[in-house]
């Protein structure tokens, strides 16, 4: 019983991960994939602790790091660009 819930959990933290990733893409969406790599990193972690050790939670912890660190770079170039083209606007 155990064991399923870790796997549910790493599952989940996958499925997380791998969104973040692909919401990075879409400008204003990278700030939801802040969010999805928090949760699969918590995800990950709760899957180690219910005692499931297997690929699918450390994907999911790489993924959810990997995607937590390029998410929070492309918010803040997305950011920094619409910023930059309303300073623009303002002096025209």
């Amino acid at each position: 019983m155990d064991e399923n819930r870790g796997k549910n959990l790493a599952t989940g933290s996958l499925v997380c991960g791998i969104l973040s990733l692909v919401l990075m893409f879409f400008g204003y969406g990278a700030l939801i994939g802040v969010i999805l790599a928090i949760v699969a990193i918590v995800l990950s972690v709760n899957a180690k602790k219910a005692g499931f050790e297997g690929g699918m939670q450390k994907a999911g912890m790489i993924l959810g790091i990997i995607g937590a660190v390029l998410c929070g770079l492309s918010f803040i170039a997305c950011t920094i660009c619409i910023g930059g083209l309303a300073a623009i606007g303002a002096n025209m």
